[in-house]
C-alpha cells in the first residue's frame, strides 16, 4: 500500500505562502492513521481552492468536526490557517497566521517562521533587551535561540514563563538576552513583541529570574 502524502498544491502554499515550519506542521500530520489523513487531504486541498475563489470562507462550508478531538483540534487549527489565506491573500497570509489569536494557547497550532525582515527600525538602539519565558533545559542546550518570540516587557515574559501552558513551574526562567538590531524582523504592538532573526545569535544572555527567586517575590 502506498504512503499517503500531503497533496503537492496544500504543502506548497502551506510552506511558501503560509510559511508553516514543516517539521512542526508533520510531526502532528504523521501522528494521524493513513484513514484520517485521506480525510484531512481532502479538507486540506477543498480549503485551499474555496479559499482562493470564495468571498464567504465560512465554518458552514468548511469546517470539520466529525473525528477525534485530537482531529477536531488540527482541522479546526488548519481552517485558522486558510481562513487567514481567503482574507489577506497570498503574501499576507503568514502575518496573519503568525498573529493569529489562537498561537500560543494550549491547542496545538502551526508555527510560523519570519524567514525576512518585515520591517526595519532604526530608531531602536543598536543593541536591544529582550526576554522570554522558557525551560531551564532549553537555555542550557541553547535551544531557546531556535525560538523567534521575545518581548521587550519583563514581566510578559515572567507570565509567559510561570502561569501558562502548565509547564513544570520549577523548571521555568525568564532569559534576558541582547541582540543586535539588524536581527529584528518584526516589532509587534500589544505585548512588546519582538519577532528575531531565525538564526540570530544573543550578544549576551543570562537568566534574569528562576521559579526560586520568581516564588520569593524576588529580581536579579
Amino acid at each position: 500500500m502506498s504512503k499517503v502524502e500531503l497533496p503537492p498544491a496544500v504543502l506548497d502554499c502551506l510552506k511558501n505562502e503560509m510559511q508553516i515550519e514543516m517539521e512542526h506542521f508533520f510531526e502532528k500530520y504523521d501522528s494521524f492513521d493513513d484513514s484520517f489523513k485521506v480525510t484531512a487531504n481532502g479538507l486540506l486541498s477543498n480549503m485551499l481552492i474555496v479559499s482562493k475563489v470564495s468571498s464567504s470562507f465560512s465554518k458552514d462550508v468548511n469546517f470539520y468536526e466529525d473525528g477525534t478531538d485530537e482531529q477536531n483540534e488540527f482541522m479546526d487549527a488548519m481552517f485558522s490557517c486558510f481562513e487567514q489565506l481567503n482574507i489577506l491573500k497570498k503574501l499576507e497570509a503568514y502575518k496573519g497566521i503568525y498573529e493569529h489569536v489562537n498561537r500560543g494557547e494550549n491547542d496545538w497550532f502551526p508555527i510560523v517562521v519570519i524567514s525576512s525582515p518585515i520591517d526595519s527600525y532604526p530608531e531602536q538602539p543598536a543593541k536591544l533587551t529582550v526576554y522570554r519565558g522558557c525551560s531551564l533545559k532549553s537555555f542550557e542546550d541553547k535551544s531557546y535561540r531556535d525560538r523567534q518570540s521575545w518581548t521587550t516587557d519583563f514581566d510578559t515574559a515572567k507570565v509567559f514563563a510561570f502561569n501558562h501552558y502548565g509547564f513544570d513551574k520549577e523548571d521555568r526562567v525568564v532569559i534576558k538576552t541582547t541582540v543586535s538590531n539588524s536581527d529584528i524582523f518584526w516589532m509587534r504592538t500589544g505585548e512588546g513583541e519582538v519577532v528575531l532573526n531565525p538564526k540570530f545569535t544573543p550578544l549576551s544572555d543570562v537568566i534574569k529570574l528562576d521559579y526560586e527567586q520568581c516564588n520569593q517575590g524576588r529580581q536579579i
